[in-house]
């Protein structure tokens, strides 16, 4: 399996397990049973610092919507999703400047709500993409089912609103993985806004407008706070440096391009410090550079919406050019090759 965009075991906060248990208590379900079944230990499960495998996440969803009998049951969790159901993340949501604000804290410290996956943030024209990107397993199968996905960014758009205190605020578009349904009606309803179905990831498409709304208790110092206690626990999850190496990359490729010098400052280290720490696991940084770009180069290009000059600026070359040198000796073949060949 290829390395995953963000470190560590495929893990979501036990804040889902928490969540699942109090929706499916109000519909009548012992969830007991259900987490069970799934291979899931009860009381550790619903413990908002423990973490749930995805595997058995993915297996505990469905059995959940069974057993409600509800063919909607995302929507009924979704009413279980607040911000202050992501730790430290939720709190410095809720003090954020404004919307965007928010929505960057949610791209940058991901990795606390589940680290099968990513958040980007990308600004086209007059609009704000808020793109949901969640990793496979060999099978090609996703490691969340879309069902919880459609609930977080439902969980999103409901917070944004809240901390707003603006209930009319609502996406320009959402794209949802999952097929559409018989009725879509009940989506329109929640999100207020049309909605496109099988797509290839989830995402919020916001007016950039809309996104300089204010938060209404916002608080700069409290935010800045809370982002360090989240940034410490998404630490404490990683298994070495080299993964918080990586997820630094990952993190910083898309404001352009990136030495070696630039990621040791904004770790706080010496250019030789990085190297000697690199040396010592066996690595370099143009291997983890190369990793990542080659990494988010294929999803990049999975999704139509981006040019190749838009992925070329999303990996931090200075042109096309370099680009498609480096992907013709990672893939020997070219960039719009590649794209046509995609399934």
């Amino acid at each position: 399996m290829n390395k995953p965009l963000l470190p560590g075991t495929q893990t979501t906060s036990g804040t889902w397990g928490r969540i699942i248990s109090e929706c499916l208590k109000d519909a009548g379900v012992r969830p007991q049973r259900l987490f069970e079944e799934a291979g899931l230990d009860y009381e550790e499960s619903i413990t908002p610092d423990s973490r749930i495998p995805d595997a058995k996440l993915r297996h505990l969803y469905p059995l959940c919507a069974q057993a409600t009998g509800n063919t909607d049951f995302c929507f009924h969790l979704s009413q279980y999703v607040k911000a202050h159901s992501f730790h430290a993340l939720g709190m410095a949501i809720l003090v954020s400047k404004n919307v965007e604000d928010a929505l960057q804290r949610f791209c940058r410290h991901s990795a606390i709500i589940s680290d099968s996956g990513h958040i980007e943030i990308v600004y086209t024209g007059e609009h704000c993409r808020f793109e949901v990107f969640s990793q496979v397993d060999e099978q090609g199968d996703r490691l969340l089912p879309p069902e919880i996905i459609t609930c977080f960014i439902l969980g999103v758009v409901n917070m944004m609103r809240e901390i707003t205190e603006d209930r009319a605020l609502s996406p320009v578009t959402v794209d949802l993985c999952q097929s559409k349904p018989q009725n879509t009606a009940a989506f329109e309803e929640r999100f207020q806004c049309p909605i496109r179905f099988s797509q290839a990831r989830e995402v919020l498409i916001y007016k950039r407008s809309d996104i300089q709304n204010p938060v209404r208790y916002s608080n700069d110092s409290l935010a800045h706070q809370h982002d360090e206690i989240t940034e410490a626990y998404i630490q404490n999850m990683s298994p070495g440096f080299e993964d918080a190496l990586y997820r630094q990359i990952l993190k910083e490729l898309p404001n352009g391009e990136l030495s070696a010098e630039k990621l040791a400052s904004r770790l706080n280290m010496s250019l030789r410090k990085l190297q000697n720490k690199l040396q010592s696991e066996n690595t370099t940084y143009q291997q983890l550079l190369d990793k990542a770009r080659m990494e988010l180069a294929k999803k990049y290009l999975s999704n139509t919406h981006y040019s190749i000059t838009e992925v070329t600026f999303l990996l931090g070359f200075s042109s096309s050019a370099s680009f498609c040198r480096a992907f013709k000796r990672w893939f020997d073949c070219s960039p719009s090759e590649y794209r046509q060949h995609l399934p």
